[in-house]
């Protein structure tokens, strides 16, 4: 390809014989801004045919739209760049093969009428007989005409057809519906027994620790203070016997309570000689209050040299109440850590427990209990009793939706031939657990409550009602259908106010009455 810039002195006879000059088959003429200086219109077209005597294919480069179009339009290439050209294949097929009545029309010699007609010129400016229309081309003008006004006519048609649509709101006669439903989830099961009224149901574990203390309430009574007195050593013997501080001695009723002498005694050394001395018992309490006469008890060897007895009761033995564990604290105490344990675990069931289901809360109960520690003892002396215990609990959680199947059953029985239920009237209350038993089986009642309208076919009617006024769809559908109310009637757009003609525009509501 060989690619010749014009200027803007260049006329269609340079432009021919640089063409001339040119041995190459393809040729790219480069054209100034000025391009319609250089190659107007009738320009092109004898260039078109200069190359085609001379077999030569020709391309031009310019940026005028217009020039491009006509360039197009006479069979040669328009690119709008050298480089577009070298690369764009296509560009120069599509220009070749564009079809163009070559000329331009000029006015010839006036008809037999007087009317001038239209001629074309050759390349020598002769006039060319002016175009014959045939028949046929009137008859192609006047079906195309034809056919405009038919399509109009199928647009118009095809949207009072296709763009209304309407809704109509029913409100049929209605009666109402109440099914109470005794249900039994059972954890075991897998499968919904419709003729048991039996579900499955889904047991939940929990493992929880709880730490908790009460106040005490027993009563003990502690020892405050021993009993004391004094006491008559008598010499059994002609020797000095020296009793230290300390010694013990004993009643003699049976209870063996203990005393000792508070300071070292001397009995002097003759027969039937006595001294006195403080003692006092071992134990505090009560206890040690004996009676008079009744300390006589003495250990060997002093025994056999001495004799001892209290000439007065002993006194000043007291107790005192305090607080201490009960058994009825440890069963308070148990029970109050129980129930901790099952609120706590009762709240982290519920967290596990999907939306369609809910937890029996008298399902809830202790399983096992891992360990039990309480701090003191039955009878210790304490004013708190604490405890931490760890246990497994269990519930159950049960699935609603298959619940609501049952009711939804015992609803479906109860209605009357000539009805059919109101999907949408359908309302499931609260479950109310009636039992829970240690394996997990838990019975509820649920309720369900709807309505049955009274069934209608509405095909015939819609197809009555296609393409009329509101007004008269209202009326008509009023006193063809057993309603409780008149229908309501809704078309989009709202500015047509006719039914669509086609019923599958027309869409029916049915609405349940209070």
């Amino acid at each position: 390809m060989k690619v010749i810039s014009l200027t803007p002195d260049d006329d269609i006879i340079s432009v021919c014989d640089r063409l001339d000059w040119s041995d190459e088959k393809r040729v790219l003429f480069v054209l100034p801004e000025e391009e319609t200086a250089v190659l107007p219109p009738l320009s092109l077209i004898r260039l078109r045919r200069y190359a085609d005597r001379n077999r030569v294919e020709v391309g031009l480069v310019t940026t005028n739209r217009q020039l491009s179009r006509q360039a197009r339009a006479v069979g040669l290439p328009a690119f709008a760049s050298v480089a577009e050209a070298e690369t764009s294949r296509r560009g120069w097929w599509r220009g070749r093969r564009r079809q163009a009545r070559l000329g331009l029309p000029t006015y010839g010699e006036p008809l037999d009428d007087g009317k001038p007609h239209q001629t074309e010129a050759d390349d020598d400016g002769e006039l060319l007989p002016a175009p014959v229309i045939t028949p046929r081309q009137w008859l192609i003008r006047y079906a195309a005409i034809l056919l405009f006004f038919v399509a109009g006519a199928l647009a118009v048609i095809s949207f009072l057809y296709l763009v209304p649509r309407a809704t109509i709101t029913l409100e049929p006669i209605v009666q109402p519906l109440t099914a109470v439903q005794q249900i039994t989830a059972v954890p075991t099961f897998s499968d919904i027994d419709y003729a048991q009224n039996t579900i499955p149901a889904r047991l939940l574990t929990i493992t929880q620790t709880w730490k908790t203390e009460i106040e005490t309430t027993g009563v003990i009574d502690v020892p405050t203070a021993p009993g004391r007195g004094r006491i008559v050593f008598t010499n059994v013997t002609s020797e000095t016997v020296a009793i230290p501080a300390g010694t013990i001695i004993r009643a003699n009723d049976g209870s063996d309570i203990a005393f000792q002498t508070v300071e070292e005694v001397i009995v002097v050394g003759v027969a039937g000689g006595t001294a006195e001395t403080d003692v006092i018992a071992l134990e505090p309490g009560p206890q040690g209050n004996v009676t008079r006469e009744t300390i006589t008890i003495l250990s060997e060897p002093l025994a056999e040299r001495v004799k001892v007895r209290n000439p007065a009761p002993m006194v000043g033995g007291a107790v005192q109440a305090v607080t201490a564990v009960s058994e009825a604290d440890v069963a308070r105490l148990r029970s109050q850590a129980l129930q901790f344990l099952q609120a706590v675990a009762l709240s982290e069931m519920e967290t596990q427990i999907t939306e369609r289901e809910f937890l029996a809360r008298e399902s809830l109960r202790v399983v096992e209990i891992f360990s039990e520690r309480f701090s003191h003892a039955v009878g210790e002396q304490t004013e708190r009793l604490g405890v931490e215990m760890e246990a497994a609990l269990q519930g159950t959680a049960v699935d609603t939706t298959a619940a609501s199947g049952l009711v939804y059953e015992a609803l479906a029985r109860q209605i009357t031939p000539g009805f059919s239920l109101v999907p949408d009237s359908i309302r499931f209350g609260e479950s109310q657990v009636v039992s829970a038993d240690e394996a997990g089986n838990v019975t509820f009642l649920m309720t369900g409550e709807g309505m049955m309208a009274i069934e209608m076919e509405l095909a015939a009617d819609l197809k009555a009602i296609a393409g009329q006024e509101t007004e008269t769809a209202v009326a008509y559908l009023n006193r063809q259908l057993p309603l409780q109310a008149p229908p309501e009637i809704e078309i989009r757009p709202l500015w047509f106010h006719r039914l669509p003609y086609l019923t599958s525009r027309i869409q029916t509501n049915i609405r349940p009455g209070e």
